[in-house]
């Protein structure tokens, strides 16, 4: 962030007279204009304008690894284990009385990691040799995940994923599971072990529940229900039995992010592989992510901390 700030504030040098842009800018205001500030090097690189390889490559392996450290950061500041920049810590019951990690928002939130980080590691596989196919598809997955957490919004109306809504319609499914009626239901067929305890026959019991497919599946449509005409390619969207954990599904997406951009450094060894494309769908992707992953999180915590530190001031 620091660097980034002071990058940002560097000021063009002043040539003596003023371009056509900056004429148009200091119209009507007399002679106390100031010169816009050069563009980022991120911005120069998502616009395609630079085509130097040891630039892009450079680029890519310092914003990489700079991501690693804020993700490992996040972690490690989700399970309390560090001061958030040497100011406070926060454990898990401080988070909890965070505005922010409101339990109804969180469940939705949690979905939401949850969907992104099972989504990802088909990226890692198919795309595994190809920086260029690999950058794509990772853009056009965090493109996607953009799009259905504006639809999606954790700061929706939502509720639990067995709330009273919805339990008709897992009642619904069940019976539309078999052309027979309620009757024929089995203790089997809704994935409950009735008479049974022994770890062999609910390890079996799972198994065929898995191979079964989605159509025989008894878990309720939840929130992951798509609107019509919603559809995703790279986004998987399963219905989930319940809620997951907020804090165990955001350190296990770290840990997946975090082997997404260890997999962009290997992928770019050096400046050769740095083909044209390369840098500027980087930025793109780096860039989603940031937003919907990073950005959010730093402000919750930068929000908290402040808070934390007048309180402690104030006495």
């Amino acid at each position: 962030m620091t660097t980034t700030a002071s990058f940002a504030s560097e000021s063009r040098p002043s040539t003596g007279k003023p371009s056509t842009s900056q004429s148009n800018v200091s119209f009507g205001q007399g002679s106390n204009s100031v010169p816009l500030p050069p563009p980022t090097l991120t911005q120069t690189i998502a616009s395609g304008s630079v085509h130097n390889p040891h630039t892009v490559y450079q680029h890519i392996q310092d914003t990489s690894a700079k991501r690693i450290s804020m993700l490992d950061f996040l972690r490690k500041a989700h399970d309390g284990r560090v001061y958030w920049y040497n100011t406070m810590l926060f454990s898990k019951a401080d988070l909890a009385k965070m505005p922010y990690f409101e339990m109804r928002k969180l469940a939705r939130r949690a979905t939401n990691y949850l969907l992104l980080g099972l989504s990802l590691p088909s990226i890692l596989d198919l795309n595994a040799s190809n920086p260029l196919e690999y950058l794509r598809a990772l853009n056009a997955l965090l493109a996607e995940f953009e799009s259905y957490q504006q639809i999606h919004s954790p700061e929706g109306a939502t509720s639990s994923s067995l709330s009273r809504a919805r339990i008709p319609q897992m009642f619904k499914r069940a019976t539309h599971a078999g052309a027979k009626g309620r009757r024929t239901s089995s203790a089997a067929d809704i994935g409950l072990p009735m008479s049974s305890s022994d770890p062999a026959d609910l390890k079996s019991m799972a198994n065929g529940a898995a191979s079964g497919g989605a159509s025989t599946s008894s878990f309720p449509i939840s929130e992951q229900e798509l609107l019509p005409g919603e559809e995703y390619t790279h986004l998987l969207t399963p219905s989930l039995p319940f809620d997951p954990d907020f804090f165990e599904t955001y350190t296990t997406l770290c840990d997946v992010l975090i082997d997404c951009y260890t997999r962009i450094m290997n992928l770019v060894p050096t400046p050769s592989t740095c083909v044209p494309g390369v840098g500027e769908i980087f930025t793109k992707a780096d860039t989603r992510l940031k937003k919907v992953i990073v950005s959010g999180v730093i402000k919750e915590f930068e929000d908290a901390c402040r808070s934390g530190v007048k309180a402690e001031m104030a006495g």
